[in-house]
């Protein structure tokens, strides 16, 4: 009797014919379904020994406790974010993941925008669009050999895009908090410490988030730590009000921008979407700022290196204006 997969929850449209063949070969038969719920994994996997999940938490121990056959979760990509890992050892259920997933793909695109940044690609494409052609004189483009790459996280991905940086004749530093020195040496990547990764940058450094809050001195969280310093300043709590609920998790007005090429054509007054519950006060490298229960940065700058404490991703037409800025208008 073939084994039964029960492919859990499929993109849309998604297209199986490789994996089921593939399992058909093995001696197994690959069952697709539909769930997006845990109801609906318990009417779809049926007697199924493989549970295969793609995006959604909907097989907590609950739902494996009604399947008494599965002898196996398995999540296409890396990690196990959506699988309860320690529920399945109690119930003696094995576990496993893609850990090549995705992995030259995502360097290959770290690679392609890197380029593609750096030759001014998206710059030049508008221009041809437009029906205009000519050089811009106050940005040179540079070559890319000879230029330093620094990669945070030689894993996987951080390791396939160092290969694919040094193939271009970069210089790249590394800096992992698991690899010994001797490892990143022998793929040509120098060791460094994460302290010394960021302040090599000589390109245009945006931080989102967390990101923007990275690279201030200092942060409140966590009992308090000292962070990157490439901003001066430090990030405090939000403290909770009867008018501030934290975290702070919506949508704000930009107050008080100041002139800069990240925000040409955002006004004051326009929204943008924030989630989070520590904030930078507003100072000398305010851009512009908001209020939750009092004011403070939005968005920061020091030299290159820009934060923006809301979801460019997320704000809709201000989110997408602020990054098209920092690709097409930010000073190189």
């Amino acid at each position: 009797m073939a084994i039964k997969v029960f492919q859990v929850d499929p993109s849309p449209d998604q297209e199986f014919s490789f994996e089921t063949e593939a399992i058909a070969r093995a001696g197994g038969e690959l069952v697709v379904g539909s769930a997006k719920t845990e109801q609906d994994v318990l009417d779809q996997a049926g007697d199924a020994e493989i549970l295969w999940i793609s995006w959604l938490s909907i097989v907590p121990r609950r739902v494996l406790e009604q399947l008494p056959d599965v002898r196996l979760v398995m999540r296409w990509g890396v990690g196990y974010d959506q699988i309860p890992v320690r529920d399945c050892t109690d119930l003696g259920i094995a576990v496993a993941n893609a850990p090549a997933y995705g992995t030259d793909d995502v360097a290959e695109q770290a690679i392609a925008l890197l380029v593609a940044t750096a030759r001014q690609v998206p710059w030049y494409h508008n221009q041809m669009v437009a029906g205009g052609w000519g050089l811009r004189q106050d940005r040179p483009i540079h070559r890319m050999k000879g230029r330093t790459l620094g990669v945070v996280g030689v894993g996987r991905i951080g390791s396939a895009a160092a290969r694919r940086g040094i193939g271009l004749g970069m210089r790249v530093i590394g800096y992992d908090k698991y690899r010994p020195a001797d490892e990143l040496r022998e793929m040509g990547v120098e060791p460094v410490g994460l302290d010394e990764v960021l302040p090599e940058v000589q390109a245009p450094l945006l931080g989102v988030c967390l990101g923007m809050q990275l690279l201030l001195e200092r942060s409140e969280e966590d009992g308090g730590v000292e962070t990157l310093g490439l901003v001066p300043g430090e990030v405090r709590a939000i403290p909770p009000s009867p008018t501030a609920r934290v975290p702070h998790m919506g949508w704000n007005t930009l107050e008080d921008l100041v002139e800069d090429p990240l925000l040409r054509g955002i006004a004051a007054g326009e929204r943008a979407y924030f989630v989070h519950s520590y904030a930078a006060p507003v100072g000398p490298t305010t851009l512009a700022s908001t209020t939750h229960g009092s004011p403070f940065s939005a968005v920061v700058r020091s030299g290159l290196r820009w934060g923006a404490q809301f979801h460019p991703e997320r704000s809709a037409a201000v989110g997408a204006r602020l990054l098209r800025n920092f690709v097409e208008e930010v000073d190189r």
